[in-house]
């Protein structure tokens, strides 16, 4: 990843303060904690940092350079080698955007952009598995989604990627429309749109028009992959005016499943492709990830991937930690770990598998708080009680200051009073649970990033409190 000064400048419209056009940067980096020789340093701001800060540290440290907002050029307090190179730009976030899409324009790979309210990282991760069978593929690292983490994983492609495969999250109005101009797709995926972010995009309409902009902002001349089951997916789509490959459970589609199955090795479906039909089965839980599946089959076949290689490719597929983690416990029983976040529908679909796998066991289901819902944050907890008195949902813990909502929802749909508490530390309901698991019981731990449920699974696992 190496670039000049010159070729810095021209992609951000930077204004070199010193230095030479010739300089060739090693890299970039946004951390001055772990800045390399010869990187070029982007003092990024934030509401809780700012990079400018320590930009002089980045240069101690041997970066090769700096690259700062104009507005801070006066309070830039310089006491450092004036041999090293300094630009100035007007923001540096939208910068390093610039910087990216430079990179992307400069090797032309085809990239896949994928958005959506849930399954963007699973789905990802099952495109990339499926194309790697074929092409050199660059792909989002976890989920750096957003517009640091997806701008610096465009600028570690190089000429040997064929294909980019990037994630595109969204937490306010507009990140989908700057991260779908850096990133230029070729094709694009909305998994789906739920009911997320509701805290800062107002509604679920709002949420679907910022969801949207990846289809409306891509090339005209690409091709989109299209989730039938979503009726404001398919809305959407029907707007684009370039190639279109749909798939879907519910409904007639390029690609379909049928007759899913949950059982103890996985998750088995038929898949249904023009009139042929196959038997497939992930070794994951939950029916989510058949969506999941199919959406990747469908990129592959748009990128005219062996459709057997692909099969057998996502056969071996192996999720993220703490999304659907089946762990067998020290006791007898099994733990379902989906901690690593939560939504409405997240959490519908989780329980859903819970009351499915549990067979002849008990399910106990163990959730935090949903976050980021704003003004909907009751009723969706309300909501959440009224589907776990539904199934067969054996047990109740809730954690959060909406515990008592989701409690007192589950015993007014029909679960057991004496068998649903509130609790208001994980210890608490790690205790809860040491009292009440026994051979054969189903354990599922869920609930946002912000309620750090993985703590409750770690524990369960590792068989202490």
């Amino acid at each position: 990843m190496t670039f000049t000064v010159a070729e810095v400048l021209e992609a951000t419209g930077g204004k070199l303060l010193q230095g030479e056009k010739g300089v060739l940067f090693q890299g970039v980096s946004t951390d001055s904690r772990t800045v390399r020789q010869g990187e070029l340093f982007i003092a990024l701001k934030g509401v809780r940092f700012d990079g400018h800060l320590y930009a002089l540290e980045a240069l101690g440290k041997e970066a090769g350079g700096i690259l700062i907002e104009e507005k801070s050029e006066r309070d830039f307090r310089w006491n450092g080698d004036r041999s090293k190179t300094v630009i100035t730009v007007r923001d540096t976030l939208q910068a390093l955007g610039e910087l990216a899409r430079s990179r992307r324009r400069r090797y032309g790979p085809t990239v896949v952009g994928i958005t959506g309210s849930n399954g963007k990282t699973t789905t990802k991760e099952m495109i990339a598995t499926c194309l790697q069978t074929t092409f050199r593929v660059l792909k989002t690292a976890g989920n750096l989604n957003n517009l640091i983490g997806l701008p610096l994983t465009l600028l570690s492609l190089t000429e040997k990627e064929r294909v980019a495969v990037l994630e595109m999250g969204m937490n306010v109005p507009g990140e989908i429309q700057r991260l779908t101009e850096i990133a230029e797709p070729d094709v694009g995926l909305i998994t789906n749109i739920q009911e997320v972010h509701l805290e800062g995009m107002g509604s679920l309409e709002k949420v679907a028009t910022e969801k949207g902009e990846l289809f409306r902002k891509m090339r005209r001349d690409g091709a989109i992959v299209v989730n039938r089951d979503d009726a404001r997916v398919v809305m959407l789509a029907s707007e684009f005016p370039g190639q279109k490959m749909t798939y879907g459970i519910e409904g007639p589609a390029d690609l379909m499943a049928e007759n899913i199955r949950l059982h103890p090795e996985g998750t088995s479906f038929t898949l249904v492709s023009e009139d042929e039909r196959s038997e497939m089965t992930l070794p994951v839980f939950g029916r989510q990830f058949v969506a999941d599946a199919l959406a990747a089959l469908a990129v592959s076949t748009l990128f005219g991937v062996d459709e057997k290689g692909a099969r057998e490719a996502l056969e071996q597929f192996k999720p993220y930690s703490m999304r659907m983690e089946v762990s067998a416990l020290s006791g007898g029983s099994i733990l379902i770990n989906d901690s690593y976040n939560a939504n409405p529908k997240s959490m519908e679909l989780a329980l859903e598998t819970l009351a499915e796998l549990k067979g002849d066991g008990r399910a106990i289901a163990v959730v935090g708080d949903m976050l980021e819902l704003g003004a909907f944050s009751e009723e969706a907890h309300l909501r959440l009680g009224r589907k776990i008195g539904e199934l067969s949902i054996d047990f109740l813990i809730a954690l959060g200051p909406y515990g008592s909502k989701v409690v007192e929802s589950a015993i007014q749909q029909g679960l057991n009073r004496r068998r649903a508490r509130t609790v208001q530390t994980h210890s608490e309901a790690l205790a809860v649970l040491n009292q009440i698991l026994r051979p054969g019981d189903w354990v599922l731990v869920k609930g946002s990033r912000g309620m750090a449920m993985e703590k409750i699974a770690e524990n369960l696992k590792e068989g202490t409190t």
